[in-house]
């Protein structure tokens, strides 16, 4: 089959490079003029494993285009552009928008955007010459492409019975569990998700105020938790709180959503709250003072992505230069505005305090010897995820809910 695709971001290029393995011809539109040269070379514009080794294997079946008319002859058009929060929180469509303005011919749409609810059905009502599905993404960054490829499962809302089954016939060559819906169905499946991931992150965020109060070890108290079942483990873990790309901007949605309605979400209200005040949090413990030097260890949002949209740590760096603190950034990818060292070493020497910030295996395998070069040699653990935590030697320790009794005294000089 031959699918065309709008918009070339992570979920865009994921899912081209997903059809193309699958043996599809796919036409991908970015209108980014230095994106579209990137991959016309072979080159993702971000860094997302995988991706660039399939557009180079496939680039006979990959056409790149910045028209989106070269897609009038595709059996299925997907839409992946961004819709991001506007101030009020609320989604902004204004890309989907753009890009149905410019077609010309009738065409089967797939939306693999983040909208909200009831915006499938309204499209629907608005142009009647197309056909509407929403295929919501649920990928990770970092392992993209792998959840293309294999996802947890695939949820399709369509109210055309020919469309619906056409796609359960494609998507259901992945073998995975497969819901046919309706589009409002779809879309709050899409919401309700990335929401309640972020409620658990809060959840334990919240509770990790308790533990360290209290002498508790949240890491523990995680652990157990997850043992049930009914629980998991994931997304239990306790630390500076969510970004991205999707967790804030589909929170905020979901709650504009719910205020147009009427309706209170109130332990949604309660997640995203807790998440806002989690960086004064960190902060605190920090005894911030003017001049001093901090270094933080990893600025992406999370491991395996250059991804900076959200990121806690420029959140924390502008709290601590609005404070007259010298901050000084690592990362193994990402970059950012801020002053940024090119090693760990040069980030940590002359420093006051460290900031573990975002989970790369360089840092949290950082021995304590690694920090000799620091004037005070302090570690504030942000993901509670340092290996050495539990015998830190001469480096003063600090986590988010664990540890912080006597036992975290260093054990050496």
């Amino acid at each position: 089959m031959k699918f065309g695709i709008i918009g070339l971001g992570y979920v865009g290029l994921a899912t081209l490079c997903g059809l193309a393995k699958a043996g599809h011809h796919v036409i991908g539109v970015e209108a980014d003029e230095e994106k579209l040269r990137l991959l016309m070379s072979g080159h993702p514009p971000f860094h997302e494993p995988g991706m660039a080794e399939v557009l180079q294997e496939y680039a006979d079946q990959i056409t790149l285009t910045d028209r989106v008319a070269d897609t009038e002859q595709v059996d299925y058009l997907i839409l992946a552009v961004g819709t991001p929060s506007k101030s009020d929180g609320s989604c902004d469509l204004s890309y989907i928008e753009a890009v149905l303005s410019e077609l010309k011919a009738k065409h089967k749409i797939v939306i693999r955007s983040s909208v909200p609810p009831g915006t499938t059905d309204l499209l629907n009502i608005m142009y009647p010459s197309h056909t509407f599905a929403i295929v919501p993404e649920f990928l990770q960054e970092g392992r993209a492409l792998a959840d293309v490829m294999k996802p947890h499962r695939v949820v399709i809302g369509c109210e055309d019975l020919e469309v619906s089954e056409e796609l359960a016939g494609i998507y259901g060559r992945l073998g995975v569990p497969l819901i046919c819906t309706t589009p409002i169905n779809a879309e709050l499946i899409k919401y309700a998700s990335n929401a309640f991931l972020a409620t658990k992150i809060s959840f334990m965020n919240d509770l990790s105020r308790l533990a360290d109060k209290a002498g508790a070890d949240i890491t523990t108290i995680a652990d157990g938790m997850g043992l049930d079942p009914r629980i998991g483990r994931s997304f239990l873990n306790a630390g500076i709180g969510y970004g991205g790309s999707c967790f804030p901007k589909d929170m905020n949605a979901l709650l504009h959503v719910a205020t147009e309605n009427e309706i209170d979400l109130r332990v949604i209200r309660a997640a995203a709250k807790v998440n806002e005040t989690q960086i004064e949090y960190v902060l605190s413990k920090l005894n911030l003072q003017p001049n001093m030097r901090v270094a933080i260890l990893g600025l992406a949002f999370k491991p395996g992505t250059d991804d900076m949209r959200d990121a806690p740590s420029i959140l924390l760096a502008h709290h601590m230069v609005a404070r007259d603190v010298e901050v000084i950034g690592y990362d193994p990818i990402a970059t950012w505005e801020y002053p940024q060292a090119a090693s760990i070493e040069e980030a940590l020497h002359g420093a006051d305090c460290a900031v573990l910030v975002t989970e790369w295996d360089e840092l949290v395998n950082l021995r304590p010897e690694s920090f000799s070069s620091m004037r005070q040699r302090r570690l504030i653990d942000a993901r509670n995820a340092w290996k050495f935590a539990r015998d830190p030697g001469a480096v003063s320790y600090e986590g988010i809910g664990r540890m912080q009794r006597p036992s975290n005294t260093p054990t050496s000089n």
